[in-house]
């Protein structure tokens, strides 16, 4: 387009003017053309002159040629290079897609663990078992095919209803469990019918068994099927036939019980259908492990607490701190967890009285009465708010900061030192020992005898009780301490609460003078052995306190001559455990057996060479002499008469029989 008035025009300072930009893009365009042209041209060369038409087809040909070999030249090379990627490059994650296609690996549950006592008696072990198994995807009429199974192996209704969910609740190809523990008839005719039971199979598997069930289920446990929660952490527990601990040492020890699994690999077809076994790698069988508990004591105690009810006792070794009885009643039998608990079973261990399911042994929270006293005598003595001598005029009450708290013998027990404090239990001795020695020493010392602390036996849901200070109140309750929580800890009420296991532990310790930790697993577990500590009393100190326990059980005004052995001096102290403000200087007979105090008694013997040491609850039985007494020495009395803790252990059952009955 031209623009009247700029012909010819130009800009200073560029060098260029419009004529030149045209003439400029001319001159390209030209060349564009003549570039097109000569291609044109080699490609496809001018008609022959006369006389040369074999030499120019020739050399027509061979341009074409040139041209067409290269790009088939570049074709292949792309063609080569993308082979050479699928073939060499990616060829390993191919082979593994292919494999996965074609393989199927499965993991084998492993062999759990046997469980035996100090003789080498079983109480838990994995027995083969028979079983039916069914894989979801296989079934093509799953209603049918549970009906043709119901006329084989008996089916519940809830087995029938969890078969029917299998493949919305599960991977289509993963086995489910049909039933295990199939007698021999019906493995055979479900192998016999396998033609009409598409998906079935018929296999051999292990099943938990339990020996001398009821005594030693809250020791030992039970196992279960795993939850949906366990499932997702650990996909191996999904298997079919496999089990968790869910209570007692099945549950706290379950790792080293479970063991590792092992792995199948089957070569299937595109239906998923079983071809061949390729390979089977065994599990590793879980550890075996041997408790220090005697199965006999086990037996006596709780033939002896089931007089008793609602009870719970611990048995120890005071020089090696191993447990030889931990007992609890009401009970329960673990055989009835092993296949899956019915739901009428379940419901009615739910509904039971006195939660057979919990082991009140270590899990019971109770009130340790005047039990505590002994922690408190120790503290005064070691810090040296009092000693052995020190009086305090007992008129059968207390009064601090306008509250008043009574003694248990409403007309007072009169002057009195520590001996006979401790023998006849005086309240007010130990309140005004209690507040003269303060709450943080008290505090420390129940620590230290091993009470408000979690000991690790190797048994699931232990419990570490309470033993309070000013911190713990005010993180608690947000509130602060005062001086008449003081007075109502030092003879073991108010917020101070005990497991029979961990009065158990303080026993022993009081005992041997030694830190000892509890233990319930001999062998079995790569821990090492560590050698108990003494404790940080000095001997004066505890000597006062372990010839009062003598006083309680030995001397004519003690406490507790119920608990006394004939030829056999034992130390021990009763404790009461109020349970409710309506049984307060009321007779146990005068209210509900609910509102009745509990009955606590802790003993050692020989005194002069002590062995044993035994702490027992009694549930609503009154006071300490009444009930817990006579049960510890009866047991004591076993303890002493078979000794359990100085036979050796025996390789085997029949061996550890015959130790114990030669």
């Amino acid at each position: 387009m031209r623009w009247p008035g700029f012909s010819g025009l130009s800009f200073p300072g560029f060098g260029f003017n419009s004529r030149g930009i045209k003439r400029a893009r001319l001159t390209f365009d030209a060349r564009r053309h003549r570039l097109w042209l000569k291609a044109l041209q080699w490609v496809m060369p001018r008609p022959p002159k006369r006389g040369s038409e074999e030499q120019v087809l020739r050399g027509r040909f061979t341009r074409r040629s040139l041209v067409l070999g290269t790009g088939q030249a570049g074709l292949i090379g792309l063609l080569a290079t993308r082979l050479y990627e699928l073939q060499v490059t990616y060829s390993p994650r191919y082979k593994l897609l292919a494999d996965a296609n074609r393989i199927n690996a499965q993991s084998v549950p492993a062999v759990r663990g046997g469980i035996s006592d100090r003789f080498g008696v079983v109480l838990a072990e994995s027995v083969e078992s028979l079983q039916a198994v069914m894989i979801p995807d296989l079934a093509d009429d799953l209603p049918t095919l549970v009906d043709r199974l119901g006329k084989i192996v008996e089916l519940e209704p809830e087995d029938r209803q969890r078969l029917l969910d299998a493949p919305t609740k599960a991977n289509r190809l993963q086995p489910v469990l049909i039933k295990d523990d199939l007698s021999w008839e019906e493995f055979a005719r479900i192998n016999m019918l396998a033609p009409h039971l598409p998906g079935v199979e018929a296999q051999t598997g292990w099943e938990r068994r339990y020996s001398h069930g009821v005594d030693v289920c809250h020791v030992v446990g039970y196992v279960g099927r795993a939850d949906v929660v366990e499932a997702d952490r650990d996909p191996s527990l999904r298997l079919v036939g496999q089990r968790v601990g869910k209570a007692g040492v099945e549950l706290g020890l379950e790792t080293a019980l479970r063991g590792k699994a092992g792995i199948v690999h089957r070569e299937v077809d595109a239906r998923g259908r079983v071809v061949r076994e390729l390979d089977r790698v065994p599990g590793t069988a879980g550890h075996s492990l041997t408790l220090s508990i005697d199965v006999e004591t086990q037996r006596f105690v709780q033939a002896r607490l089931r007089r008793e009810d609602w009870s719970s006792l611990v048995a120890m070794d005071v020089t090696t701190g191993e447990i030889l009885g931990l007992a609890s009643t009401p009970v329960y039998d673990p055989s009835l967890f092993v296949g899956g608990v019915s739901t009428a079973d379940w419901q009615k261990l739910q509904a039971g009285d006195g939660d057979p399911l919990i082991s009140k042994a270590i899990r019971g929270q109770y009130p340790p009465g005047s039990t505590f006293k002994i922690v408190t005598a120790l503290a005064g003595l070691s810090s040296g708010a009092i000693t052995a001598q020190t009086r305090v005029t007992c008129s059968g009450s207390y009064d601090y900061g306008g509250q008043h708290f009574g003694c248990w013998r409403a007309g007072g027990h009169g002057s009195m030192q520590l001996h006979e404090a401790i023998k006849q239990s005086c309240d007010v001795f130990f309140y005004e020992t209690a507040r003269l020695t303060g709450i943080d020493k008290l505090a420390a010392t129940a620590r230290e005898l091993g009470l408000g602390v979690i000991h690790d036996i190797g048994i699931a849901g232990m419990r570490a009780g309470v033993v309070p200070d000013p911190a713990w109140k005010l993180k608690m309750h947000s509130r602060p301490w005062l001086g008449g929580e003081t007075v109502q800890a030092g003879i073991g009420q108010g917020f101070v609460i005990a497991s029979p296991l961990q009065l158990a532990v303080m026993t022993a310790r009081v005992a041997s003078g030694l830190k000892l930790d509890p233990k319930l697993v001999r062998q079995g577990l790569d821990k090492p052995i560590v050698k108990p500590v003494p404790l940080s009393f000095a001997p004066e100190h505890l000597e006062p306190v372990r010839k009062g326990m003598i006083g309680v059980v030995n001397d004519p005004d003690g406490t507790a001559g119920s608990a006394a052995l004939p030829g056999i001096v034992m130390a021990g102290k009763t404790g009461t455990s109020q349970v409710a403000k309506a049984s307060h200087g009321v007779p146990n007979e005068a209210v509900s057996r609910l509102l009745r105090d509990h009955s606590l008694f802790v003993g050692y013997a020989p005194a002069g060479a002590p062995r044993y040491a035994v702490a027992a609850v009694v549930e609503h039985g009154g006071g300490g002499s009444r009930a817990a007494a006579p049960l510890v020495r009866d047991v004591m009395a076993d303890l002493l008469a078979r000794d359990p803790g100085s036979r050796p252990q025996a390789l085997g059952a029949a061996t550890g029989r015959a130790n114990r009955e030669g």
